[in-house]
């Protein structure tokens, strides 16, 4: 960019005449998955492909056997109409990436197919899905994470042919932390002309300040994915990031998804879980000192947003482990899947922490303890799916999990972003993160349609504080850490009771407890919190 800016401007100009010069493109709906790769007769040489000893232009071509959903018609029109700006805020498990994908597909048809597209995703293992969707568009891209040995050498060679003019389209796919590093910015910074694309899978990731400044002013066309675009707690990060990516230019939300029969309905089951004695001691004495740190912070609270802030950091993590660890749900766990005729198709999610293994007797992660639990006590075909598992495993276990051969998986955080399991009939929330973004995510993986499945049914561990202490008896600190506890389980409770096939029963007039019969009500009037 020139130091007066024109640059950018003839370039932004030169894409939306190129976006509203020809007319849309007829796009399909998205069946299943299947087909051939138009890749052609090439041999693969790591990830890019090659014919005769030359190399072959990666165009993206749509499939045969997709076709674009109306709702997806829409949000790739919306983004195009936008000048190649904005944000998809679609619910979990509506086809984001394919939407994505087809958008690109389109504008590189626009573009006589000459686009050099960067795809920046969160973790690793989506890096390999992503590569999975692009050889269905008859692409083999270009894998950049782990070490920059086994992908810059090819990525360079792929840039050099694309400016050179023998390659039309070169495609490559990296994790948000390699995005920002220098040597693939500056990978980006090598590619001639207007005609790169950003796709921004999980978008509200690349809020975080050390992300958000490494977004590449270079980049024109850019694409944000998210059901949960908005930051939390981090209004400059979203400001930064809707003002980068050009704000959300399409919304397709769970309820209206449900109502269109894309996504399942489902049943919502709060069980109330109440901290013990010793463990209420603990959350209140951590939530003080949470308390004097917190204020310091700048951005979201997320992992990636407390560098520099160690000390906040391990109590947040020390006070999430309690609440998702807390003695009495593995106990009111048991006791419902005692209850229940046929386990199947069955998640449960854990606490990252570790718990004393009444089965063994001995400390154990909160993960395996369950997991123990289901196989001895209940004989439950259960297996952990952790970052622990290998990519290999986990796909075997997936497979096993989708045939019925395995009846419960049992995970932390590894299915909260991006991993596919429609199957899934049954939940068990046992831990969760205040962020709403997770939980969001969660119910929209657990909702993918399957066939054979009606609807959903997910349980939720609501944690509270003690019921027999009167809350009047506390003092000022005490009552407001036990009303903040118990204001941001209300929060999820609401969230997930409001989209539900049983909604307003399940908004928690009375439910069931560890001590038997309970109603909220009498708590929300103890702690003030009526209006929730």
């Amino acid at each position: 960019m020139t130091g007066d800016g024109h640059c950018c401007l003839v370039s932004l100009r030169t894409i939306h005449r190129i976006l509203w010069s020809e007319g849309r493109a007829s796009t399909s709906r998205v069946d299943g998955r299947g087909g051939e790769s138009s890749t052609g007769n090439t041999l693969v040489c790591g990830r890019s492909s090659y014919h005769n000893g030359y190399a072959m232009s990666a165009t993206l071509q749509k499939p045969d056997w997709v076709e674009a959903r109306a709702y997806q018609r829409r949000a790739i029109a919306s983004w195009l109409d936008n000048g190649g700006h904005g944000i998809l805020q679609m619910a979990t498990g509506t086809g984001k990436t394919v939407t994505a994908l087809q958008a690109a597909t389109e504008l590189a048809q626009r573009l006589d197919n000459r686009l050099a597209l960067f795809i920046a995703v969160p973790y690793q293992h989506l890096v390999d899905q992503w590569a999975e969707d692009l050889d269905d568009f008859g692409t083999q891209p270009v894998l950049a994470y782990q070490s920059r040995k086994q992908w810059q050498e090819q990525l360079e060679r792929e840039l050099v042919e694309f400016n050179m003019g023998s390659r039309s389209s070169v495609v490559v796919i990296t994790t948000h932390d390699t995005f920002a590093m220098e040597p693939f910015q500056a990978a980006i910074d090598r590619v001639s002309g207007v005609e790169r694309m950003l796709i921004a899978d999980e978008v509200h990731h690349l809020g975080a300040p050390h992300r958000r400044d490494a977004l590449p002013e270079s980049i024109k066309l850019r694409l944000g994915l998210s059901a949960t675009p908005k930051r939390w707690y981090d209004d400059e990060g979203t400001a930064d990031l809707f003002d980068y990516f050009g704000g959300v230019v399409f919304e397709y939300g769970l309820e209206q998804a449900i109502e269109n029969d894309d996504l399942a309905e489902y049943y919502y089951v709060p069980h109330v879980v109440e901290l013990t004695p010793d463990e209420t001691k603990q959350y209140m004495a951590l939530s003080r000192a949470i308390g004097k740190l917190i204020s310091k912070v700048e951005g979201d609270l997320s992992d990636a947003d407390l560098q520099g802030h160690q000390e906040l950091k391990q109590l947040l993590f020390k006070r999430a482990r309690l609440i998702g660890t807390a003695a009495n749900k593995l106990e009111r766990l048991e006791s419902l899947l005692s209850q229940t005729e046929q386990v199947k198709h069955t998640l449960v999610y854990c606490g990252d922490g570790s718990v004393d293994d009444s089965v063994s007797g001995e400390t154990k992660r909160h993960v395996d303890a369950t997991v123990t639990r289901l196989r001895d006590n209940l004989d439950i075909n259960a297996h952990r799916f952790t970052a622990r598992e290998n990519q290999a495993t986990r796909e075997e276990l997936l497979t096993e999990f989708e045939r019925g051969d395995l009846d419960a998986l049992v995970a932390i955080r590894c299915l909260d972003e991006g991993i596919d399991v429609p199957a899934t009939q049954t939940a068990y929330i046992l831990a969760s993160s205040s962020n709403p973004r997770q939980f969001v995510q969660r119910r929209g993986r657990i909702l993918r349609t399957h066939p054979g499945k009606e609807y959903a049914v997910i349980h939720d561990f609501i944690t509270i504080p003690q019921t027999e202490i009167d809350p009047t008896l506390l003092d000022d600190d005490q009552f407001n850490a036990e009303r903040n506890l118990l204001r941001k389980e209300l929060e999820r409770v609401a969230t997930f009771a409001g989209a539900a096939r049983n909604h307003p029963d399940a908004d928690i007039q009375g439910i069931p407890s560890s001590s038997g019969p309970f109603s909220l009500q009498e708590l929300k009037r103890q702690y003030n919190l009526l209006q929730m």
